[in-house]
């Protein structure tokens, strides 16, 4: 595991926002409810890195392909127009349909039933991240311990200040993540 984590660390530090090619297909479906627009992503592996770009009008999310170590998406949350309003970030699971399969490196097959996502939430919509980590922080407490896990909870913990501070929101006390994780950990 802490090889995977230090690949996952090379990655982050070996890729540079600027430098990556624009993927036109990071959203997988965009649906109109009511009056709101909600944007639903591909299915991702990990949340790379997040910064503030282009005079602090947007935040960058770049994410890593679930099936691919060499793709990368992002998408931009972009300041607040005239009659918006950030809402909060939000976490939860969409149960699927049909499962799929994944397959990993070590020939092992999971099957995903539930789709684990963090919502950008805002008055006119949403955004729907699918991020296969946000698993891992789910699972038994005796996980907790090791590096993988220590590391994708520190990084969504700083994406969550960080998207709190853009939108010059207060972060509820304790964090959203780690409330959400108490919640629902098995």
């Amino acid at each position: 595991m802490s090889r995977l984590l230090e690949k996952l660390k090379q990655k982050k530090a070996s890729i540079k926002i600027d430098n990556i090619s624009i993927k036109k297909d990071t959203f997988n479906k965009i649906e109109k409810l009511d009056s709101k627009k909600v944007y639903y992503t591909r299915i991702f592996k990990h949340l790379v890195n997040f910064k503030v770009t282009n005079k602090k009008q947007r935040f960058r999310l770049v994410f890593q392909e679930y099936n691919n170590n060499k793709d990368y998406y992002f998408f931009n949350l972009f300041a607040l127009e005239e009659n918006d309003k950030f809402l909060g970030i939000k976490y939860g699971w969409d149960r699927l349909e049909k499962p799929f399969f994944l397959k990993k490196e070590d020939n092992k097959i999971y099957v995903i039933k539930k789709l684990y996502h963090i919502e950008f939430r805002f008055k006119k919509g949403s955004i729907k991240s699918y991020i296969l980590s946000l698993r891992t922080l789910l699972r038994k407490k005796e996980k907790e311990t090791t590096e993988y896990y220590r590391f994708t909870l520190n990084h969504l913990e700083k994406m969550e200040s960080k998207v709190y501070k853009f939108y010059n929101k207060k972060l509820p006390d304790g964090g959203i993540l780690k409330k959400w994780i108490l919640k629902n950990q098995i």
